[in-house]
C-alpha cells in the first residue's frame, strides 16, 4: 500500500514529457526573443548613427554647392568687369544682385577701398579700406562671415548674420584695380537647411567659425547646450555620437566641420545633424510584436506534435506500467501487441515471459 501511495504520488511520464516541452520552448522562446531584440536593437543603433552622418554630410554638400554657385557668380563677373567703368558694372552688379533673394548688396571698391559702383547704389561712397574682407580680396579671393547692421538693395537697415564674398578685379595687364563683393543674406541658406531637415526628418544646428550658432532648425540659437557634438563641431572634428540633450531625450548626433565645395574659401562653419535615438527602438518594437504571433504559432504546433507524440510513443508505457500492475495483483492479462518501440516490444516481451512463468507455477 504505501508503494502504490508513492506511485500516484510520482507524476507520469506523459506529464513529464509535457512539462519537459513546456519548459524548454518557454526557455528557447524567450532567449530566442531576446537575442533577436538585442541584436536587432543593437543593428538599429548602428544603421542610424551611419544614417545621421551621412544625411549630415549630404546636407553638408548641399548647403556648400548653393554657397559656390553664388561664390563662382561673383569670381566669374570679378574677372569679366576688368576693363569696365563703374557705371557698367554698377548694371552688371544689379543683375547679379537680382531682387535680392539672396544677395542682399553686391558692391565694387577701388584701390582706395571707396565704393564706386553698386547693386541700387547702395552704400555707394563709402570707406571699406579697414574691413578684413577688403584688405584680403586685394590679393585674392576670399569669403567671411560676419554679424552686422547691413543695408539691402531697398535701403532699409536691418541687422543680421551674413557671408560675404569678394575677389580682386584685374585689368587686362593682369594688375589689381579693386575689389568685386558680394553680400548673401543667411536667410536663404537657412531656408535651405530648414527645408532639408524637414525632408531628411532630421534637426540642425550650423556653428560660424567663432563657435556661436548661426541657426538651428528647432528651437532657439541661445537654448543651443554644450555638448560633445557642438564641442568637436567647434573644434572642426567629425565625430557621430550618441547623447541627451535638454529635452531628456536622446539622440544620435554627427557632426561635419569645415563646410566646403571645390575651390569655395574655408568659411570655418560647422554643422551639427542629430535624429532620435528611440527610432532605431521602433523596429525592434514591430519585430517584437511579430515575434510574439510566430512565437505563440510555434507553441501551438508544438502542443499539438507533443500530443501526436505522447499518445504513439508515451501512452504505451503507460498501458504496460497499468498492466503490470494488474499481473502484480493477480490478474489475469496479457499486454497488447505493439511495435511503437524497441524498449516497448521488449517490455512487452518480458512481461508474456512473466505471466507464462506463473501460469507454470
Amino acid at each position: 500500500m504505501p508503494t502504490r501511495k508513492l506511485h500516484r504520488k510520482a507524476p507520469s511520464l506523459t506529464v513529464v514529457t509535457f512539462a519537459f516541452v513546456a519548459a524548454s520552448a518557454i526557455v528557447v522562446g524567450l532567449m530566442l526573443f531576446l537575442l533577436m531584440r538585442e541584436r536587432l536593437e543593437t543593428y538599429g543603433h548602428e544603421t542610424l548613427a551611419t544614417e545621421i552622418g551621412v544625411r549630415a554630410e549630404g546636407v553638408q554638400t548641399a548647403l556648400a554647392h548653393v554657397l559656390y554657385d553664388e561664390w563662382s557668380s561673383l569670381k566669374v563677373l570679378a574677372q569679366d568687369v576688368g576693363a569696365d567703368d563703374p557705371e557698367t558694372i554698377r548694371g552688371k552688379l544689379q543683375t547679379l544682385a537680382g531682387d535680392g533673394d539672396r544677395l542682399s548688396w553686391a558692391g565694387y571698391a577701388g584701390l582706395d577701398g571707396t565704393i564706386q559702383a553698386s547693386a541700387g547704389d547702395v552704400v555707394l561712397g563709402e570707406d571699406v579700406s579697414s574691413t578684413s574682407w577688403f584688405q584680403t580680396g586685394l590679393s585674392k579671393p576670399t569669403a567671411e562671415d560676419v554679424r552686422e547692421t547691413v543695408s539691402t538693395v531697398s535701403g532699409q537697415d536691418s541687422s543680421r548674420s551674413s557671408l560675404i564674398f569678394a575677389a580682386p578685379v584685374r585689368n587686362a595687364d593682369g594688375q589689381v584695380r579693386g575689389v568685386l563683393s558680394a553680400r548673401l543674406d543667411l536667410s536663404s541658406a537657412t531656408i535651405l537647411l530648414r527645408d532639408m531637415a524637414r525632408a531628411l526628418d532630421i534637426d540642425l544646428v550650423l556653428i560660424d567659425s567663432a563657435g556661436a550658432v548661426l541657426m538651428q532648425t528647432r528651437g532657439r540659437e541661445e537654448d543651443t547646450p554644450d555638448l560633445p557634438s557642438l564641442q568637436a563641431a567647434r573644434a572642426g572634428a567629425s565625430m557621430v555620437t550618441l547623447e541627451r540633450w535638454p529635452d531628456g531625450r536622446s539622440y544620435f548626433s554627427a557632426a561635419v566641420p569645415d563646410i566646403t565645395y571645390r575651390d569655395l574659401p574655408s568659411l570655418g562653419w560647422s554643422l551639427v545633424a542629430r535624429v532620435p535615438a528611440d527610432l532605431a527602438v521602433a523596429p525592434a518594437e514591430q519585430l517584437s510584436r511579430g515575434m510574439i504571433f510566430y512565437l505563440a504559432s510555434f507553441g501551438l504546433m508544438l502542443l499539438l506534435l507533443t500530443m501526436i507524440f505522447v499518445e504513439s510513443f508515451i501512452r504505451p508505457f503507460g498501458v504496460l506500467a497499468r498492466i503490470a500492475s494488474k499481473i502484480a495483483d493477480g490478474a489475469e492479462v496479457y499486454p497488447p501487441d505493439t511495435n511503437r518501440t524497441r524498449e516497448v516490444q521488449m517490455i512487452t516481451a518480458a512481461i508474456v515471459r512473466l505471466q507464462t512463468r506463473l501460469h507454470r507455477h
